[in-house]
């Protein structure tokens, strides 16, 4: 990668070709649009595209991160950014909730996330465990040894997001590309070989998650797909109540999945449950069957999580695809003279989309050098007592 911060090897772009057009691809091109670019955005389906990562109803966002203490500094300037976008759709996609996190195993999580709380200003507080059957019924209290709730987090109406995003970039005079596959990359030329013909830019950003190795193959370091398999159930009558108002729930759980999150209803949507894991199988371009050994393991993370889980019904079992690097890292990098990649990274892309979107924008501006916006994406530039500064300069 080029250190020259220009971004295309000496001439300001003023056409940007985005590949993807799941949440990072959107977001990406509604960065560029309030930079003053012209962007066309190409995918594979229809935009937004149901079988996208993004297309989902609901995505957490929080500021404690645990161990990954780095992306707890962004928090901040991602909530700033999420208010920037709002104001530009003219409608808010974001619930708060506070997220609780049930604690059965001993790590360091608590020292790492009450510092980092309450550098950032954001109250905590732990619910005394013999409180949880009345203020969180729905809890499984074997195992608790700590509970505690956090504020600063929320739900992300995710579908909601990409859909009030692709219409808005359409007004915007975004030229919109849908059921054009991309079978190609030249980030040297900035082009794009589809099967429809060649589409070319002053720059590429390449930001088609699970295909992204695809596209550019030999890519050191390239995220892999993984299968993630979620569920929506439907709650016994007698809790329905206390889930209307119940906050994200939180789980990490001795169980090969590594614990389970749990996502309330709100405005419409389902009552989900996901797990940690990242097996990295599965072909993202096969149907979205989720296979059922890994149903049945978020359905274990389930009855360790939730009391009476067996009351539950089960809705509907549905399988995307995250892109997964091995640190586990957001990568936005430059390739080349007029390439860039962007790849949300385990859970966190959805929630820090529109944060990367304006900071890839600036990248291509040349207002930040390439390989310190590499290292800011990945979560290791910020100091935590500089992330209200950081979000005011979102602001």
């Amino acid at each position: 990668m080029s250190a020259d911060p220009s971004p295309t090897a000496g001439h300001a772009p003023g056409h940007v070709v985005v590949v993807g057009a799941g949440a990072m691809g959107l977001c990406t091109a509604w960065g560029l649009v309030r930079r003053g670019l012209r962007v066309t955005v190409i995918d594979q389906g229809p935009i937004p595209n149901p079988v996208s990562s993004s297309f989902d109803q609901h995505r957490i966002i929080r500021h404690a991160y645990g161990a990954m203490r780095g992306y707890a500094a962004l928090m901040p300037s991602a909530f700033a950014a999420w208010r920037l976008l709002w104001a530009d759709l003219g409608e808010d996609h974001l619930v708060c909730a506070p997220a609780t996190y049930c604690l059965r195993m001993a790590s360091d999580w608590y020292a790492d996330v009450s510092h980092d709380l309450t550098a950032m200003g954001i109250p905590f507080a732990d619910v005394p465990l013999d409180e949880v059957p009345r203020r969180l019924p729905m809890v499984a209290t074997q195992d608790l040894f700590r509970v505690v709730e956090t504020q600063g987090a929320g739900l992300l109406l995710a579908d909601r997001i990409v859909g009030a995003l692709a219409a808005w970039l359409r007004a915007q005079g975004v030229v919109l590309m849908p059921r054009t596959r991309a079978l190609s990359v030249d980030p040297v030329r900035g082009t794009v070989r589809t099967d429809a013909g060649e589409v070319s830019g002053d720059a590429v950003a390449v930001t088609a998650g699970a295909w992204v190795h695809r596209l550019l193959p030999g890519l050191p370091g390239a995220p892999v797909p993984s299968a993630q398999t979620v569920a929506y159930l439907e709650p016994p009558a007698d809790l329905a109540e206390a889930w209307a108002t119940a906050p994200l729930l939180l789980n990490r759980l001795p169980v090969a999945s590594g614990g389970v999150y749990v996502l309330p209803p709100r405005r419409g949507t389902g009552l989900k449950i996901g797990d940690y894991d990242h097996p990295r199988i599965g072909d993202p371009d096969e149907p979205r069957v989720p296979r059922p050994e890994l149903v049945e393991r978020l359905m274990e993370a389930g009855r360790r999580a939730l009391a009476g889980f067996d009351r539950y019904r089960l809705v509907e079992a549905k399988s995307c695809f995250y892109a997964v690097t091995d640190d586990g890292a957001f990568v936005l990098r430059r390739l080349d003279a007029r390439g860039w990649v962007l790849s949300a990274c385990t859970g966190h892309g959805f929630k820090l989309a529109a944060l990367m979107g304006l900071g890839f924008a600036d990248g291509l501006a040349g207002r930040q050098d390439a390989d310190d916006l590499a290292t800011w994406a990945a979560g290791r530039a910020i100091p935590l007592e500089r992330a209200h500064e950081a979000a005011a300069a979102v602001a």
